[in-house]
């Protein structure tokens, strides 16, 4: 199959057999969705194949930012210096239809989506190959300041070289804000966009809340929740009946232990996963090549990404039947590998389930199966009661009823202290002035339960939800900046690490190369501030 497009509904014209700008000829539509579509196409002139996207909804093609934003892509193409990005060889309007287009590489192969609806959970390692080229590919645009804003596995796709090779190339930077900025203005931006429907599912919290101060950290908790779905072929939640509870769920929610899912997940894949998926940004990786520094160490061989399509395989009956170590939760209050493993599963780190009791894992995993074609919530994990060594051939097998998650109730009530500064600061919990000796409130309630907190110091203010889980709160701490920095730009999140900076284009004193009639793409970071 070729494609450069996630699959979604049919509401654009068909145009097979048309010219674009007068050198592209449409071969035949390979994906189309509620703001264009993808064609296989020809460049007449050079006789070579290629795919030009489109963008043909009328209201969005006379919209002057949407436009500014799809061409957005070709830019991130050409400023972002990376073989794991589709590539983009030119754009501009096509002055028939009127319709913006960009012309990109024809990738043949499937998007991870895909391969996810076809196989389920993945073989671990092939996970971390997975994970570590999209990493590799997206670390380069956070070393610009550039946040795509839309990873999941639709816009991850995997291609084959001419050496049998599969290489990740990312997809659609640019749409990305557009479908981001649609679904805030109303409702009915999801009606118009079909596209944005997946969207939420990977949404960090960040994008819950409505922030349009989003920084590379967002992009990480969508590779978390990506990770969690390759490895145990389930979202992290499957429950929501609604947009709404499903953006309640993203903020306050627990998320489930990966290797309750998947039991047979080596620790360290699970602890990288689970602190991508940190709603504590102070614990979540700050970008994604910090993320991909802990896949490297994770995957300790010498040809570490290399992917070949005999690797790209379910979970083996066999591999299922083992239990890996299990993480541990550290006093710093995170889940951490405390057994390195290698990335392997075998009889001296693992447990395998007697033959006569096959049944378990497997009821598990088409329990949770079952409603992965539901919405899923994408939030911090579930804390459980100190989980059982699994490290010898002699530990005891986990019952299901084990791996249910327990519901809340008023008997799980959880005090922690909430860190405010600096010292002087008056505090306001659900509109209470709240001591706060020696930095710090206390704070109580059920495990999944919010509390409205405002920290105030002369003109400056934080006013931030936090959430109580049973591992802690949600952030953890709340800080004023100093008088000379600016303030949060959106009311609702606390302050957050200073994004990468973005990195300045070479300047050159040469004149430009002549065109030759290649098309030419500007290379500007503005657009991506």
């Amino acid at each position: 199959m070729a494609g450069t497009l996630v699959h979604e509904p049919h509401v654009s014209p068909e145009l097979s057999g048309r010219r674009i700008a007068g050198k592209y000829e449409l071969i035949r539509k390979i994906g189309a969705g509620g703001m264009g579509a993808v064609y296989e196409a020809k460049n007449f002139a050079l006789l070579k194949r290629c795919a030009v996207k489109l963008l043909l909804s009328p209201e969005l093609a006379q919209n002057a930012n949407v436009v500014k934003r799809f061409f957005r892509e070709a830019r991130a193409s050409s400023v972002i210096e990376s073989d794991h990005l589709v590539q983009i060889f030119d754009s501009g309007t096509d002055p028939d239809t009127g319709a913006p287009y960009m012309v990109m590489e024809l990738l043949n192969g499937e998007d991870l989506e895909q391969v996810a609806d076809r196989l389920g959970a993945l073989d671990p390692i092939v996970v971390a190959k997975l994970m570590l080229q999209t990493t590799t590919g997206l670390a380069k645009a956070h070393e610009l300041g550039i946040v795509h804003r839309d990873i999941k596995p639709a816009n991850v796709f995997l291609t084959e070289r001419d050496s049998g090779d599969l290489m990740i190339k990312i997809l659609d930077f640019g749409i990305a804000k557009v479908k981001m900025e649609q679904f805030l203005e109303t409702s009915h931006g999801l009606t118009r966009t079909g596209a944005m429907l997946g969207t939420p599912l990977y949404m960090s919290p960040e994008q819950a809340q409505g922030s349009t101060d989003i920084d590379p950290q967002s992009d990480v908790w969508s590779l978390g929740v990506m990770m969690f779905q390759l490895l145990s072929g389930t979202l992290p939640f499957a429950s929501a009946r609604s947009l709404g509870e499903l953006m309640v769920g993203i903020l306050t929610a627990d998320i489930p232990l990966l290797q309750d899912r998947a039991p047979w997940v080596p620790p360290e894949l699970a602890e990288i996963t689970h602190r991508a998926m940190s709603r504590d940004i102070e614990r979540r990786y700050a970008n994604a090549g910090e993320m991909r520094a802990a896949l490297l160490e994770a995957l300790a061989e010498p040809d570490v990404a290399s992917i070949t399509r005999d690797m790209l395989v379910s979970v083996s009956p066999d591999h299922r039947t083992h239990i890996a170590p299990r993480l541990e939760l550290s006093e710093d209050g995170l889940l951490r590998a405390t057994t390195r493993t290698g990335l392997t599963t075998s009889p001296a780190d693992s447990v395998t389930i007697p033959t006569r009791r096959p049944v378990v894992p497997l009821a598990l995993a088409g329990l949770f199966g079952a409603v992965v074609v539901g919405v899923g919530l994408t939030a911090l994990w579930k804390t459980r009661p100190a989980p059982t060594s699994f490290g010898t051939a002699s530990a005891p097998l986990p019952v299901a009823a084990e791996s249910q998650e327990p519901t809340a109730t008023h008997s799980e009530l959880r005090t922690f202290s909430l860190r405010v500064g600096p010292p002087g600061v008056q505090v306001s919990v659900d509109g209470t002035l709240t001591p706060a000796p020696d930095g710090r409130v206390q704070i109580t309630g059920n495990p999944g339960e919010t509390r409205h907190i405002i920290v105030l110091l002369g003109d400056r203010t934080i006013d931030r939800t936090i959430a109580v889980t049973r591992t802690g709160l949600i952030p953890s701490k709340l800080e004023l900046p100093p008088e000379e920095a600016t303030a949060p730009t959106s009311a609702g999140r606390a302050p957050t690490k200073a994004p990468v900076k973005a990195t300045p284009p070479p300047t050159t004193s040469a004149k430009p190369p002549p065109n030759n009639g290649t098309p030419q793409i500007a290379k500007d970071l503005g657009e991506f501030n």
